[in-house]
């Protein structure tokens, strides 16, 4: 297949005109539409809709568009890496949890626009769950998560490592919590327990305090950790979180960190295939790295640094 006639049908998409397609690609207007028509033949199908005045492309128009990107990307990156000078380059795409974009995201774009600019960071936020189905359908070539990957840890094609930790601790209103005592079950079961997503560890280890009793405690879970701190701060309930989300609440009295009941640490890991493009190993490169950076300047008492 000619990928000059792919990147004609790709520009064609992005500008919806034949004349600024031919213009861009320093071509005529006849040899575009030749170039569509022997994209149509090969594959057999139609890819643009002519039944319509303005530009538009059919169904599988769409689906090729989408393909034929990924094969243009797939072949500049083809070129660049047979190059022993060239830095990597190309898209990542990275699943991220909501923890990371509230931590340290900023730092980690931040310097790959500065360290690693040839490469194009194309990022997803979910919870978990969802992330680590979209990496086993390996729609990312990095996932930055919390939970467990067992699957994934014995296949002998993923790379796991850990990046940082952060302590989860009980926050709530200072009115909300009984006074000059750490926190027991009974005060536990009497208010709404604010933590993550349904299908997320910290809400397990949350539920895990409470088996075997007799009340059934007031868990609400959230996959959007912005919901939770709003929540918290309306005096809605006590959240298990890691306390770094609301350091200035803290500082300011407005919240109160308190003990009770231990919950095991939220631990941010990062996983690739071991095979897989140089662009992605060169962020998880950088990731480990800014994650460090970040934990210096954090101190220990809110996230531990685990990258090395």
């Amino acid at each position: 297949m000619n990928t000059r006639f792919l990147e004609t049908l790709v520009m064609l998409d992005r500008l919806r005109s034949f004349r600024q397609t031919a213009q861009v690609l320093c071509t005529t207007q006849a040899a575009v539409s030749k170039r569509i028509e022997a994209l149509e033949e090969e594959l057999g199908v139609s890819l643009v809709d002519r039944s319509q005045r303005a530009f538009k492309l059919t169904m599988i128009g769409e689906q090729v568009v989408s393909q034929a990107e990924q094969m243009l990307t797939l072949e500049r990156q083809l070129k660049l890496s047979v190059r022993p000078d060239a830095p990597p380059s190309g898209r990542v795409r990275i699943g991220v949890i909501e923890t990371v974009v509230h931590t340290w995201l900023t730092q980690l774009i931040q310097a790959l626009s500065e360290r690693l600019p040839a490469i194009e960071p194309d990022i997803t936020v979910d919870t978990a769950h969802n992330l680590r189905e979209q990496f086993r359908q390996r729609r990312f070539d990095l996932l930055i998560q919390n939970d467990d990957m067992p699957e994934a840890a014995g296949d002998g094609e993923t790379a796991i490592a850990p990046l940082c930790r952060f302590p989860m601790r009980w926050i709530a209103r200072p009115a909300m919590l009984p006074k000059d005592r750490d926190l027991e079950i009974e005060d536990l079961e009497r208010v709404p327990l604010l933590t993550f997503s349904r299908t997320s560890g910290p809400r397990a280890h949350v539920r895990a305090l409470f088996a075997g009793r007799s009340t059934e405690p007031r868990v609400c879970s959230f996959p959007s950790v912005q919901s939770i701190i709003q929540l918290t701060k309306g005096g809605f309930g006590v959240a298990a979180i890691p306390p770094i989300f609301v350091r200035d609440e803290l500082g300011a009295g407005y919240l109160e960190e308190r003990g009770g009941p231990a919950l095991p640490p939220m631990t941010i890991t990062v996983a690739h295939l071991r095979d897989t493009a140089p662009a992605a190993q060169a962020v998880a490169r950088l990731t480990r790295a800014v994650v460090g950076e970040y934990c210096v300047e954090a101190g220990e008492s809110w996230v531990v640094n685990l990258a090395g």
